[in-house]
């Protein structure tokens, strides 16, 4: 008896660690490796910030462009990454590491193209993982003190620090299509970009520039490249040694450059950062810009969706019992194939599962298919041998209690799922298979079938861009009204067909540039638009 009790406590036991494992993994952050056989290019890679990066890149073995208007530091630098390239590369047949000249605010030939460096790039290594755009430069007359027309000037400083971003950001989009492979771009900001400085404001407004135009371009992530900006505050390099020494030592001191490499690495291996700000300064070591609570400030959102911070959990009682819908035998008609019934409620709750009280469940057509027993295959015999079994594939609720291990899922948070036994008052469920939300309402259920079919539709299987045109059949359904606005959102032209009057209106309201409606056009005669 002793040995049974140990041998059931041994397995107790082991399940746990398998639950902690399995619940750790499946909240880990998707991370980016930077590894040898990578591949940088880095604006402004010869001195500064720049500089500080491209030899971090290096002593990770990454393949480097180091494009900068000092052919003598260039050099320089590129001589140093080769020595480290010895700890990796061996009898390559192609540079690891190459220089070239540019002014990225000038693309007249004889200053160098940077159109040209990128074209290196991807011809020498096949493809761009990651871009730096680091060049920048501080305006060097006072603003107002400048009566000149700013060519040598603020011109200029806009130039360099907003619109070769501007245009590098573009490049680098462009290669890293054409490599159909994913990478992050990281723009250098700067902490004045976030907050006003009043000794430069030319040099602030263009790194605000900076830092707006990147994180607008957050959803390039849906094309598998992540853009986002590093926002230092004073580093010692060259310009940052012309600052007062006394305003550096007010603002706690220069950031040391191993916390800027530190931030630029966070933001390339983190693969959930897009279109994020990074902030790095010595009194509040690195955050995100802006706050959560900033953010909502500004962000535009419904009036259902500005309800969902407010939400609180009733109180959940656990009766002895439920009830839930099983399906007794199998024909297409659902309502012949099923019947409510009873059930104890089971507790505790197992290790690694959570129990849900579920609040709204989704009804499918594939409900009859279900019932029919067609999703099981095999023999019929073999089918009805499972009888009875639950019914309901997926569902909205609120966890009402949670088992050993689960570390992540709380009593009182909502959730969705997808898994059969939706169609009951309560369902004991995998924790991994539990989807916090913010709210259990409806439209959640919507989401999971719906939403998740049109969203892996578009952006895996179709490996959806902006500036295209979408076709959407069916559109008015649920999946497709979904695919309609995943579309438009990612910045597309989108023809939808529909059958009928009141659906062509319902697209229309959803933004479909141009509705088909087959019940009184021939599709085949409508030419179709182009963006």
């Amino acid at each position: 008896m002793k040995k049974k009790n140990r041998k059931r406590k041994k397995n107790v036991q082991q399940e746990e660690e398998e639950g902690k494992k399995e619940s750790k993994s499946q909240h880990q952050t998707t991370v980016m490796e930077i590894k040898p056989g990578l591949s940088a290019l880095v604006t402004g890679g010869a001195s500064g910030i720049g500089k500080g990066l491209v030899l971090a890149l290096a002593e990770k073995g990454v393949f480097i462009t180091i494009v900068d208007y000092s052919e003598e530091r260039g050099k320089e630098v590129a001589s140093l990454v080769e020595k480290i390239h010895t700890k990796f590369h061996s009898k390559l047949e192609f540079p690891s590491v190459m220089f070239m000249k540019c002014d990225v605010s000038n693309s007249k030939p004889s200053t160098g193209d940077l159109a040209a460096a990128f074209e290196k790039h991807f011809l020498t290594y096949g493809g761009l993982d990651i871009c730096i755009t680091s060049a920048g430069i501080g305006n060097p007359i006072p603003f107002n003190k400048d009566q000149t027309d700013g060519t040598r000037s603020w011109r200029h400083t806009i130039n360099v620090n907003l619109i070769a971003v501007i245009d590098s950001t573009r490049l680098a989009i462009k290669t890293m299509e054409a490599a159909k492979r994913p990478g992050v771009i990281i723009n250098l900001g700067s902490a004045s970009g976030l907050y006003p400085m009043y000794a430069d404001p030319i040099y602030s407004g263009s790194k605000g520039g900076v830092v707006m135009f990147s994180r607008s371009l957050r959803l390039y992530k849906r094309q598998g490249i992540r853009i986002n900006v590093l926002s230092p505050e004073f580093v010692e390099t060259e310009m940052g040694l012309k600052i007062d020494p006394d305003f550096i030592h007010l603002m706690g001191g220069f950031v040391p450059m191993q916390m800027v490499v530190k931030g630029a690495f966070e933001l390339i291996t983190d693969e959930d950062k897009a279109g994020h700000c990074l902030w790095i300064t010595n009194r509040r070591g690195m955050e995100y810009w802006p706050t959560p609570a900033e953010e909502a400030k500004y962000l535009a959102r419904s009036s259902r969706l500005r309800r969902r911070s407010d939400f609180k959990a009733p109180a959940i009682t656990l009766p002895e019992s439920f009830e839930k819908i099983v399906v007794h035998t199998l024909t297409h008609d659902f309502r012949k194939a099923t019947r409510i019934v009873r059930t104890p409620l089971r507790l505790p709750v197992k290790p690694n599962h959570v129990l849900v009280k579920i609040i709204y469940a989704g009804v499918n057509a594939s409900d009859v298919n279900f019932s029919s027993g067609r999703y099981f295959g095999g023999k019929t015999s073999d089918v009805a041998s499972r009888l009875p079994f639950d019914a309901g594939f997926e569902a909205v609720g609120i966890i009402a209690a949670v088992g050993d291990s689960v570390t992540d899922l709380k009593v009182g948070m909502p959730c969705g799922f997808m898994t059969f036994g939706g169609y009951a008052e309560f369902i004991m469920i995998p924790a991994k298979h539990a989807l916090p939300v913010a709210r259990p309402d409806p439209e959640v259920v919507a989401m999971l079938t719906s939403g998740l079919t049109a969203s892996i539709a578009l952006e895996k299987a179709g490996q959806m861009e902006s500036g295209k045109v979408v076709l959407v059949t069916a559109a008015a359904g649920g999946t497709g009204q979904f695919a309609v606005q995943l579309a438009k959102l990612a910045g597309n032209t989108v023809v939808a067909t529909c059958g009928g009057a009141a659906k062509a209106k319902l697209l229309k309201e959803l933004g479909v540039d141009r509705v088909i409606d087959y019940r009184s056009e021939d599709i085949k005669s409508v030419y179709f638009i182009t963006p």
